[in-house]
């Protein structure tokens, strides 16, 4: 089909784009330097000129602590943007994806989520990002939604890169052990929207690599045959601007039953990174 993806600079934007490719898909990628999804006749003039099959709506503000100070700023991209989305997708009627977080609950939970649990943000960020899912919600009958979590992979700043660097250069690691959650490689996820929008099946969904881990041990998988050191710590003793959920696992099973496989486990995608990483690196 032909697919228009928002956000197509980013890390995740430019993976599904390779991604969907490889499947044959015609994309239409529009990183944010040729789309600002926060001037609607923009978005409008795109969606008409191109009228796609699908939008997919990658394009997001991401600084998780910065958004605690330019509140402002994130809610334009991440809750008026969607909606701008949203409206012309509705007006030309496009199904739309929409990629959220697991930054939309409160942490609290003792079981991983699942896509029908309450949400409760607590973090400018989380509330951003769940003011799209509303807007996508409350627009739209063809729709999904896909929340994932802790996002590595390549072309952007993320935590095994900057890990990977750090052990590279010698640099003491101590990494938090009292937030739990699933690494999700952007490979892996792009692997999985392909199959979810061939389904049709519109609706809310998660979708993480399989398994759950804190960061610390997250941190000692990506530097395991680098022989360094990671520190535990609690969150108390590295204090961010934005705070984050303390336990954010996501439930798959509604994506698995619809997609008819299982998760990748985060293992062995985080492994499969690595080894990309290492035969890019000079010799």
């Amino acid at each position: 089909m032909k697919v228009l993806i928002t956000g197509a600079g980013g890390m995740l934007g430019r993976a599904l784009s390779s991604c969907l490719e490889t499947r044959e898909h015609e994309v239409k990628g529009f990183p944010r330097e040729a789309l600002d999804v926060t001037n609607f006749h923009q978005v409008m003039e795109v969606v008409l000129n191109e009228k796609p099959e699908l939008v997919i709506h990658a394009g997001a503000y991401t600084k998780v602590d910065q958004a605690e100070s330019e509140p402002d700023l994130a809610y334009l991209i991440n809750g008026y943007g969607t909606e701008n989305i949203a409206v012309a997708c509705s007006r030309l009627d496009i199904p739309m994806l929409y990629v959220s977080t697991d930054y939309v609950f409160d942490g609290e939970s003792t079981r991983p989520y699942h896509p029908w649990d309450s949400t409760g943000p607590i973090s400018v960020y989380g509330k951003t990002k769940l003011a799209g899912e509303r807007a996508v919600r409350n627009l739209l009958n063809k729709f999904y939604i896909v929340r994932t979590s802790w996002l590595y992979g390549p072309n952007g700043r993320n935590f095994v890169d900057t890990i990977h660097q750090m052990a590279t250069d010698g640099k003491v690691l101590r990494v938090v052990s009292d937030q739990f959650g699933s690494p999700t490689c952007t490979l892996t996820l792009s692997e999985t929207i392909a199959d979810l929008i061939m389904t049709k099946r519109w609706g809310v969904y998660h979708g993480t690599d399989g398994g759950v881990t804190n960061w610390y041990e997250f941190a000692k998988e990506i530097v395991q045959d680098m022989r360094v050191p990671v520190q535990p710590i609690a969150t108390k003793d590295m204090p961010r601007p934005a705070t984050r959920p303390k336990y954010s696992v996501l439930d798959n099973t509604s994506l698995i039953h619809t997609i008819e496989r299982e998760m990748v486990p985060w293992k062995e995608a985080l492994s499969m990174y690595l080894s990309m990483k290492k035969e890019k690196q000079p010799v």
